[in-house]
C-alpha cells in the first residue's frame, strides 16, 4: 500500500511525485510506475560512445523556453537546481570560416540552410538549394505561383503574430479555434491549398505530424498564449533536450539517483544509478521502470472507495499495488484504456483526441564535413521519408567538447513526420502510424 501511485514517469509524473513529496514533508510513500526502461516520457535522450567521446541527442520534448522572471515556472526550475535560464554553447574551433550553428536542431532557414528537391520535382538524384530564402528561391524547381506565394509569406512573416490572441479563451482564440490552420494560412498569406499541403505540411502547426487541414488554427498560438516566455532570449536546449529537466526533478526527488552535487553540469553528465531509483523502504519516493500499467480501478464504488488498485505487467508477470490516491500522468490515449471506472463524460471527451505519430532519429557522426563543405548545417525536403535534418552546437555544461568544428563528432537529428492532408484526422493518424511501423529503420 502506497499513499500515492503516479502512472507515468515523464516530466508531468515526476513533477507530481516531487510536489507530493514536498507537500507531505517526505513523510508519505509515493511510487512512480514508468512503462519504459528509463524515466523521462517524451523527454528522452539518446547517448552514443564514438571514438572515446560521449555524445547525446534529444528526443521529442526538446525546446527549453526561458520563463518569465518571477513566474511560478522560474521558481520551480530554480528549486530543482536549474540556476540559469540561458545557456553557454560550443565555440567554433575549426580552421576554416566559422559556420553559424543553431542552438536547436529545428529548421531556422538562414544562409546555412538548404532545401532538397528530388524526383517529385523532376530532379534525379536530387538538387540542393543552399540559402533558399536569401536567394529568393531562385533556381528552385517549383511552379512560379508557389514561388510567389512562399516569398510573399516570408515577406509578411510578422502578419501571423499579429493574429495572436491576448489570452486563452478570448474572442480571437475562439475564432481561431473555429477554423483550420490551413484556412488561417490561406486568409493571412493568400496561400493556395496546394502550396500549403506541398511545402508546409506537416511542419506547420508546431510539427504535430498532421496536415494543417486537420488542425485548429489556435494550435499555432496556444502554447505561447498559455505559457508566455522571454522571447528576446530565444529558445534554449539542454544537451539531451528536456531530459535535462527530467534529470533535475529526479535529482531533487531521489538525490542518490544521480550522485554528486545538484549542479547543471553534474546532473547533465552524471550516470543514473538504476539501483537507487526503486527503494521503497529507504526513500519516500520510488521510480519503478519497465512497468506497463494495464488497469487502474477503485476498490469499490469510486465515490467512497478508500483505495485504488493498480495492476501492471513487468517481465512477463502481473503485479498489483494499492494506493490511497493515484495520479494518471499520461496522455488520454493511455488513460482511456487503463482507467476501468472512468466516468462516461471523460471517456467521451477523450474519444475526441487523436495521437499523431512522429519520430526523432539521432545518428552519431564522426564528422560533419560533408555538410560543411556544402555550406549548410540543416536541410529540409518535401518527399520521401522525413522532413528535416540538422546538427547543432551544444550547451557546454553537458557531455562533449567545449568547441565544435567540421571534423568533430556530432549528432545529426532527423525529424520524421507523417502527413496525409485531405484525409479525415482519424485516417491521417491511422495511416501515419501504419507507415511508421511498416518502414524499416535503415530506410
Amino acid at each position: 500500500m502506497f499513499d500515492c501511485v503516479v502512472v507515468g514517469g515523464g516530466i508531468s509524473g515526476l513533477a507530481a511525485a516531487l510536489f507530493f513529496q514536498r507537500q507531505t514533508g517526505a513523510k508519505r510513500r509515493c511510487l512512480v510506475l514508468e512503462d519504459h526502461s528509463v524515466f523521462g516520457g517524451l523527454a528522452k535522450e539518446n547517448e552514443f560512445r564514438l571514438d572515446g567521446q560521449r555524445l547525446i541527442g534529444q528526443q521529442a520534448s526538446a525546446m527549453f523556453f526561458p520563463p518569465l522572471e518571477g513566474s511560478f515556472l522560474e521558481s520551480f526550475y530554480r528549486s530543482i537546481g536549474i540556476d540559469r535560464m540561458t545557456f553557454d554553447y560550443q565555440e567554433w574551433t575549426g580552421n576554416g570560416p566559422a559556420m553559424p550553428l543553431g542552438r536547436t536542431n529545428y529548421f531556422e532557414g538562414g544562409p546555412t540552410s538548404a532545401f532538397f528537391f528530388g524526383p517529385k520535382f523532376g530532379q534525379t538524384p536530387g538538387m540542393l538549394l543552399v540559402d533558399p530564402w536569401g536567394k529568393r528561391l531562385e533556381g528552385a524547381p517549383i511552379a512560379d505561383q508557389a514561388r510567389r506565394e512562399l516569398l510573399a509569406m516570408r515577406d509578411k512573416s510578422d502578419a501571423f503574430a499579429k493574429a495572436q490572441p491576448k489570452e486563452h479563451g478570448d474572442a480571437q482564440a475562439r475564432r481561431l479555434d473555429g477554423i483550420t490552420l490551413e484556412q488561417h494560412l490561406m486568409d493571412v498569406y493568400g496561400l493556395s491549398r496546394d502550396t500549403i499541403r506541398t511545402y508546409l505540411s506537416p511542419v506547420s502547426g508546431g510539427g504535430s505530424g498532421l496536415g494543417a487541414d486537420a488542425l485548429s488554427a489556435y494550435a499555432e498560438y496556444a502554447a505561447d498564449v498559455l505559457l508566455p516566455w522571454q522571447y528576446d532570449k530565444g529558445a534554449q536546449m539542454f544537451p539531451g533536450g528536456n531530459a535535462g529537466v527530467a534529470r533535475h526533478i529526479v535529482k531533487s526527488l531521489i538525490p542518490d539517483a544521480i550522485p554528486g552535487p545538484a549542479t547543471m553540469a553534474n546532473v547533465a553528465r552524471g550516470a543514473v544509478r538504476r539501483d537507487a531509483l526503486d527503494r521503497p523502504g529507504r526513500n519516500p519516493s520510488s521510480i519503478r521502470s519497465s512497468c506497463t500499467v494495464i488497469s487502474v480501478q477503485h476498490d469499490g464504488a469510486p465515490e467512497n472507495a478508500s483505495s485504488v488498485a493498480v495492476v501492471y505487467s513487468r517481465g512477463g508477470k502481473l503485479y498489483r499495488v494499492r494506493a490511497r490516491a493515484v495520479v494518471i500522468a499520461g496522455g488520454s490515449w493511455t488513460a482511456r484504456r487503463i482507467v476501468r471506472d472512468l466516468p462516461a463524460s471523460h471517456r467521451s471527451a477523450y474519444a475526441q483526441f487523436y495521437r499523431s505519430p512522429a519520430l526523432v532519429a539521432n545518428v552519431a557522426l564522426r564528422n560533419w564535413r560533408f555538410l560543411y563543405d556544402r555550406g549548410i548545417h540543416e536541410a529540409r525536403w518535401f518527399e520521401g521519408i522525413g522532413n528535416v535534418g540538422a546538427v547543432r552546437k551544444m550547451a557546454t555544461f553537458g557531455p562533449g567538447p567545449a568547441g565544435i568544428s567540421p571534423d568533430s563528432p556530432v549528432v545529426l537529428t532527423l525529424k520524421i513526420l507523417f502527413s496525409y492532408p485531405g484525409q479525415p484526422i482519424e485516417e491521417q493518424v491511422t495511416r501515419g502510424r501504419s507507415e511508421l511501423l511498416d518502414t524499416p529503420f535503415r530506410e
